[in-house]
């Protein structure tokens, strides 16, 4: 269940951001960009317990209805860009390679300004050149575009060519930067949150403080089945696939010989209670607390706050995923 977060999060983000933006009577009338609104920097400070230092847009837009949250986001972003485990040049070639594939302006600026500050010969000076690249960034990037347009049509010889050339530490940090690339431009898109980019925010927030940070309160959720509104009315066609297709399906998945190989137990000993018992019961965390903690970690805390402090319902984040999952053929 607490993989299910990972494709619900972003949209019940988009749902506690419209609920609370009438709720804020002590904010100055927001700059709108996109749909959305934005709070002047020095007001988003305000919120959080830290020093005045430039934000990005996003968290300009999601700092009112959801502060703790950003909080988290901020962090898990500065892992993501500044502490990478791939290295900040191959960590913002991919992340650049997301962006482009999902169309995210902001995304491919953001990654394009990380890039520019390291001044590395490694780094193309036109970006998406792909005979610029080493053949090893060659293959990253390849799999990071694949990962996010068409990750189901992976093949297992594609998967294994990549594995045998970084290996499992590496494999599965590009893996979690893709994924939180994916994460973040979808956000950003969603949000219509523009702007010029800025370096990655090294801010690091005290638990007990974050924790007094208020809320503003938002409807339940009950209220909004009454809610009605002009759009487009999609259904989804939930009986094409029978309940024992669904079984024989899963049953056939577990059957699937593991692509990389799984930790050595002795990589589990020093992680913290909670992180230990995730790790033995499903086997992307083993793979991810295994071989990359950190990063697993930091995503974990950010989606904890979120369900935390938006209270969203879980029937909705549930179906979400489902029609995410369904959408992308993800077998999981």
């Amino acid at each position: 269940m607490r993989a299910i977060g990972i494709l619900s999060l972003a949209i019940g983000i988009f749902a506690s951001t419209n609920q609370s933006t009438a709720t804020q009577p002590d904010l100055p009338p927001p700059q709108p960009v996109g749909q959305f609104p934005v709070i002047d920097n020095d007001v988003a400070w305000s919120k959080l317990p830290r020093e005045n230092l430039p934000l990005p847009p996003w968290a300009k837009v999601l700092i009112g209805p959801l502060p703790k949250t950003t909080a988290k986001m901020l962090e898990l972003d500065y892992l993501q860009r500044a502490k990478n485990p791939l290295g900040p040049e191959l960590a913002g070639l991919v992340q650049w390679t997301v962006a482009d594939a999902l169309g995210s302006k902001f995304g491919k600026a953001t990654a394009e300004a990380d890039l520019s500050r390291l001044k590395s010969p490694r780094v193309p000076r036109k970006l998406g050149d792909k005979n610029a690249l080493a053949p090893d960034i060659q293959m990253a990037v390849a799999f990071a575009r694949k990962l996010t347009i068409e990750g189901y049509a992976i093949t297992d010889a594609e998967f294994a060519a990549l594995l045998k050339l970084y290996g499992p530490e590496k494999v599965t940090a590009i893996v979690h930067t893709v994924a939180y690339a994916n994460f973040q431009n979808r956000i950003i898109l969603g949000l219509g949150a523009d702007g010029d980019p800025v370096p990655p925010v090294d801010a690091k927030f005290d638990t007990e403080r974050l924790a007094k940070v208020p809320t503003p309160p938002r409807p339940p959720w009950d209220d909004l089945k009454s809610v009605t509104a002009d759009g487009l009315s999609v259904r989804v066609e939930w009986g094409k696939t029978s309940h024992e297709e669904l079984n024989l399906t899963l049953e056939k998945q577990k059957e699937r010989t593991l692509r990389i190989p799984l930790p050595d137990p002795s990589r589990f000993e020093n992680l913290p209670p909670k992180e230990k018992e995730g790790a033995a019961k499903i086997l992307w965390n083993t793979v991810s607390s295994g071989y990359q903690p950190e990063m697993p970690r930091a995503w974990f805390a950010a989606l904890y706050t979120y369900y935390d402090e938006a209270k969203v319902d879980r029937v909705f984040t549930n179906s979400v995923f489902w029609v995410v999952t369904r959408t992308n053929d993800c077998f999981y």
